[in-house]
């Protein structure tokens, strides 16, 4: 290629294109196409981007250092010259500090995320195994609360159940009796049956217990006219139920006492009656002080509407005062954690971004340098690259060289 120079123009020829002598032996060697993977993949990670910046750069030396004969300041700009190149070989050493650096950072941010999900998830398994002892609890504290009568609420619906259970079986028979003379023997009761019966008699029973409490407002206020009017109605449904469903009750005890009062035992119907009647007072009055009492005006309340005074109340004083705890603490608190350590994973996420994205970004601006300085006189990147927020934005690059360019 040179052999047809003279001598004095050869050299200058060959100092022009100098790169052409290494470059190629360069990049073979940090390919490595000839050593094994392992080996070839640590040169191409750790060389190939170095070695590509140093050739490239001393491509772009050959004219900066032709433009002396022609510049001003030759001095200064001699010295940005050498300057750069000591960006280049920091940026390199940058690059592989870097590389170290994003490893660690990122090891240390994956076992940080690893263990704040196992730890979520181990709390959230503790909440929910504890879950019912601290709704024990809760409800334990609240039960001696005033407030909402929650458990005599609950207990008024089991026994409104319960009895409305008795009465449907109790009825049964009767309403198919009823229903075959109706059909002509052709009716059959079934599931449908019972499950209407049942329906029916919760609320026969809870309009019982309505009426209990409606006279006992009336008496309370003095309403007289309201009080024989209720007392009526109560009178007829204590008939109704005595009748009806105690009966059997009583009927049930009868070879009991006549097992004791001897064979010639009747009891008659005023006796039956008697008894029956003093059952369904005895039950009424039981359930009534127990649970009655408390839990029919609340269920009137939500029947009707009107809603539920809770002024003077503990519960809502305290409800007022502060916040209620929640019944999953842990998970609660697991959340509250986990939000704060997700601020942490997303600053975290940030500062290996940078650790990844700034020392090869480094380099390629110490190689715009190069051409910068060999166009304008000057830098348009100032190095070292501290985090990725350095870097300024392609609108800011470009009026940083316009400025360049007008004071020049």
């Amino acid at each position: 290629m040179f052999e047809n120079l003279e001598t004095p123009w050869k050299y200058v020829a060959m100092a022009l294109v100098f790169p052409l002598f290494f470059q190629t032996d360069v990049f073979q060697f940090v390919w490595g196409a000839q050593d094994p993977l392992s080996i070839a993949l640590a040169k191409r990670i750790l060389l190939l981007f170095p070695a590509a910046a140093i050739i490239f750069c001393c491509w772009v030396s050959v004219p900066n250092v032709l433009s002396i004969i022609v510049r001003q300041n030759r001095r200064e700009f001699i010295s940005a010259f050498f300057l750069t190149w000591w960006d280049l070989g920091r940026a390199i050493f940058h690059f592989w500090g870097g590389i170290v650096r994003f490893i660690i950072n990122l090891g240390g941010w994956a076992y940080g995320f690893v263990r704040l999900v196992v730890l979520g998830f181990l709390l959230m398994a503790k909440d929910l195994l504890l879950f019912p002892m601290r709704a024990f609890g809760e409800v334990s504290n609240t039960s001696f609360q005033r407030g909402i009568p929650w458990p005599a609420i609950m207990m008024m619906i089991v026994w409104t159940f319960v009895e409305a259970a008795i009465f449907t079986f109790v009825m049964h028979d009767l309403v198919v009796n009823v229903m075959e003379s109706f059909s002509d023997g052709e009716f059959q009761g079934g599931t449908i049956l019972k499950i209407g019966l049942f329906v029916v008699f919760t609320f026969f029973v809870l309009g019982s217990y309505a009426v209990i409490h409606t006279l006992g407002q009336a008496v309370k206020e003095k309403r007289w006219g309201a009080v024989v009017a209720y007392a009526l109605i109560e009178i007829i449904v204590a008939a109704v139920e005595t009748v009806l469903f105690y009966r059997e009750f009583v009927d049930a005890l009868v070879p009991w006492f006549a097992q004791h009062a001897g064979d010639n035992f009747e009891l008659g119907i005023v006796g039956t009656l008697s008894i029956a009647f003093a059952v369904w007072f005895g039950i009424r009055c039981m359930t009534w002080f127990l649970f009655g009492a408390s839990a029919i005006p609340m269920l009137l309340a939500m029947i009707q509407r009107t809603g539920i005074s809770m002024e003077g109340s503990t519960r809502s004083a305290v409800s007022s005062g502060k916040s209620q705890n929640p019944m999953l603490v842990y998970i609660h608190s697991a959340m509250t954690e986990f939000r704060e350590e997700m601020d942490w994973v997303q600053n975290k996420g940030d500062y290996i971004l940078s650790s990844f994205l700034v020392p090869p970004l480094q380099i390629l601006a110490v190689c715009i340098n190069f051409c910068t300085l060999l166009i304008g006189g000057n830098h348009l990147f100032q190095l070292p690259f501290r985090s990725f927020q350095d870097i300024l934005d392609t609108k800011d690059l470009i009026e940083k060289a316009r400025k360049s360019v007008r004071k020049d």
